[in-house]
């Protein structure tokens, strides 16, 4: 009985950890969808000011996006692509 209960507080994550990765999900999440939002407007844009202004913004983001990639492979977070269908 001991041995199932070691291996159960072994394989379940505490709530912070759990927490935490949702929350670095999230921040992946909304990163990207600014990176989407940021090809549309780039896409659509004339002006050569505004056109390096998109340019600027979607190295930061990138720059963001891989940060936050690190970070939660450091952390040992992973996701499906299909876990927000449940």
């Amino acid at each position: 009985m001991e041995t199932v209960l070691k291996m159960i507080q072994q394989t379940v994550k505490p709530m912070e950890a759990v927490r935490q990765d949702s929350g670095i999900l999230q921040e992946l999440r909304e990163v990207s969808r600014l990176m989407a939002c940021n090809e549309r407007w780039f896409q659509m844009e004339c002006n050569e000011d505004l056109i390096d202004a998109c340019v600027h913004q979607r190295i930061e983001l990138l720059a963001r996006y891989r940060h936050l990639l690190q970070e939660a492979k450091r952390q040992g977070i992973s996701a499906s692509p299909f876990s927000n269908l449940e």
